[in-house]
């Protein structure tokens, strides 16, 4: 029961984060960008509080370097790497915090609501990477061909 309402209430924040996110198109790719890097700035702060042991430490400062730098390419290149970046941001929820070492220093609760919100704003991203150019009037999808 735990795990439902985890999931349901990483949906309903992910409802206010992406509202609030919608005023603009810049000022929301600011928002998705740091979001990202703030998810994977909890799960070391976790693990701070946690007194995680160093190498737990050293995997979690892993991650946010790779989800703070696909946040920063994401924002300075491309909606669709920032879509990306969140939907793989799951896989490390699952990995490293339901069961292995990071279980012990994460909130039981929280990868699971954490997989909803990161999903969901996952794809709110992509729909409005593919829906907009970006800045600099290119494509916003890595896979489209420059122009």
């Amino acid at each position: 029961m735990l795990i439902v309402i985890a999931l349901v209430v990483g949906a309903a924040l992910a409802f206010a984060f992406l509202a609030w996110t919608r005023a603009q198109l810049e000022a929301g790719r600011r928002l998705y960008a740091i979001g990202l890097a703030v998810t994977a700035l909890l799960y070391l702060l976790f693990a701070l509080i946690g007194r995680a042991a160093g190498r737990s430490l050293g995997v979690e400062a892993l991650g946010l370097a790779l989800y703070g730098g696909a946040a920063w390419l994401g924002f300075r290149k491309s909606l669709t790497l920032l879509a990306v970046g969140w939907a793989m941001h799951p896989v490390w929820d699952v990995v490293l915090h339901l069961q292995y070492p990071g279980a012990a220093y994460t909130p039981d609760w929280y990868p699971w609501g954490c997989i909803s919100f990161d999903l969901m704003v996952a794809g709110a991203v992509f729909v409005s990477g593919t829906a907009a150019a970006r800045p600099d009037g290119a494509p916003n999808s890595v896979l489209a061909p420059p122009r």
